[in-house]
């Protein structure tokens, strides 16, 4: 029996597609699992109304749990929490930019190893409390 050219390439293509498939499934079971938290992290703050849907929302908070952390919140007005007593509380949570320059105004400061993020809407947080995968 002979085989012709184009059924040569076809059998060499099926079996490179195999083979890719194959060596893909190895690959991504040799992969390690993701580490589990060693320590588990407590953090509290103020947080506008607005983001109370997100913070109880049993996705977020069972992937915040995953991470290791427990997440606890004090509603409070963008301008109020800029007000109010932030002793024994982890971050700050407003809502707009104005609430953050109402906040520097009246003297309030991210620490000094603060995150923040880069958008319309501004975290202060003293820890880091997420992993970064190492």
């Amino acid at each position: 029996m002979k085989l012709s050219k184009s059924k040569i390439i076809g059998l060499i293509a099926l079996l490179a597609v195999v083979g890719v498939v194959c060596g893909t499934l190895v690959w991504r079971q040799s992969q390690p699992a993701p580490a589990e938290p060693t320590e588990q992290v407590s953090i509290t703050g103020y947080l506008g109304g607005e983001k109370i849907g997100l913070f109880d929302d049993a996705k977020f908070k069972a992937l915040a749990a995953k991470q290791g952390i427990a997440i606890d919140y004090r509603k409070a007005g963008s301008p109020a929490m800029m007000d109010t007593d932030r002793k024994g509380m982890g971050y700050l949570f407003p809502s707009s930019r104005a609430a953050v320059e109402y906040g520097n105004a009246k003297g309030v400061k991210p620490p000094p190893k603060a995150t923040s993020s880069s958008t319309h809407r501004l975290c202060y947080t003293r820890t880091r409390p997420w992993r970064t995968g190492s």
